[in-house]
């Protein structure tokens, strides 16, 4: 029986000057995509300047407009003082690919002073009345899993919680300024943590991040459009159910502990009896469900023996399991699971009364489904 379940009722986060006492004196770290208004209004009376202009510098942001010379209500002497203070820009869009299913990858390379550019991905599924983000948080990825296509990429480093957001804002942008696509630009509803790299072993500039998503005067997302996807990092998944109990989704693929430190490196650390014991108690409210990711592998994880040790590990009111087609890399020593297998897997969950879907793939085409990310650099 499983026991210590609880339930959470969580306050949408306010914007206290979380980080403003960090910043005062440093003031060329400041970073537009990363300000609360009553951030950026401390520093606009520091500067001498109006603070009511703070509000249309944060209107113009959260639409996705990052450039001075577009916010057409600012002064001149406004934006010249904002240009030497801070970085109005944490990212440069280098290319932009579109889907046979319309979801769209960019790859954006990082401004930061005296460094070579590094370079992320972030792609936009579009659905009919609502768009998806999935941002990353790390260039590169820091774990190894041998079926991810992004585990190939060196390890470039962390990224800031103004680079993070900053592929959020974006999207928004490229979809304001597209003809065809303008109706969509307040439809990024949801954002995924499923990009490049693992979001927890960022856990300062990911956490940051979220609260100024669930902000009155950012993005103000409901936490139940936030979905953060983590391999298993046990303390730092308890941390996110006590500050942001966000929907949570676990890279498991396997239930069985000897196969998971082969595709999964981080349970050499954290086994599944570890992250069974965090699970039962991360918060969720009613309805809501942790989710499973499971990655289908021809002869790997998709045996009899690997569906029954599933079953043993699931807590069917509490999780769902969502499988994964294999998305196919250069190089890749694995194959996907037949249709045919994926579907039977599905059935077997979903006869024990265990929630199981087959994820549609999106974005394949332009190497931008799930485990496919890794940027042009590399």
């Amino acid at each position: 029986m499983f026991t210590g379940v609880k339930v959470a009722k969580v306050m949408r986060p306010t914007l206290p000057n979380s980080w403003l006492a960090a910043n005062i004196g440093r003031m060329h770290t400041l970073s537009l995509a990363s300000l609360s208004l009553t951030e950026l209004q401390t520093h606009m009376k520091s500067w001498a300047l109006p603070a009511f202009r703070a509000k249309q510098i944060i209107d113009w942001r959260n639409k996705g407009i990052l450039s001075l010379a577009a916010m057409k209500n600012v002064p001149n002497n406004v934006k010249v003082i904002l240009e030497e203070k801070m970085n109005i820009e944490s990212l440069q869009l280098v290319t932009r690919q579109k889907s046979s299913d319309g979801t769209r990858k960019y790859l954006f390379a990082l401004k930061r002073e005296n460094q070579a550019l590094k370079h992320i991905e972030s792609v936009l599924i579009p659905d009919v009345g609502r768009g998806t983000v999935c941002i990353s948080s790390q260039a590169g990825c820091v774990l190894d899993c041998p079926f991810c296509h992004t585990g190939t990429q060196k390890f470039e480093g962390n990224l800031t919680a103004a680079e993070i957001l900053a592929q959020v804002l974006a999207v928004k942008h490229d979809l304001l300024t597209d003809p065809m696509q303008q109706d969509l630009h307040n439809q990024v509803t949801h954002i995924v943590y499923m990009g490049m790299g693992e979001p927890l072993a960022n856990e300062d500039a990911v956490f940051q991040s979220l609260e100024l998503l669930m902000a009155e005067d950012y993005l103000h997302l409901s936490r139940r459009r936030i979905t953060v996807s983590t391999s298993g990092l046990v303390p730092q998944i308890e941390r996110l159910g006590e500050k942001y109990p966000v929907n949570l989704a676990i890279s498991l693929h396997t239930a069985d502990n000897t196969l998971r430190d082969r595709l999964v490196p981080i349970n050499q650390k954290h086994d599944l009896s570890k992250l069974r014991q965090c699970l039962n108690t991360y918060p969720l409210t009613k309805k809501r469900h942790i989710t499973l990711e499971y990655v289908m592998l021809e002869g790997v994880n998709d045996r009899d023996e690997d569906l029954q040790a599933l079953l043993k590990f699931v807590h069917p009111d509490r999780e769902r399991v969502n499988l994964i087609r294999f998305n196919t890399y250069p190089g890749s020593e694995f194959a996907g699971s037949s249709t045919e297998r994926v579907n039977q897997f599905a059935k077997g969950l979903i006869s024990q009364g265990i929630r199981a879907t087959v994820r549609r793939s999106r974005g394949d085409d332009i190497m931008a489904a799930c485990g496919q990310l890794k940027t042009a650099k590399q």
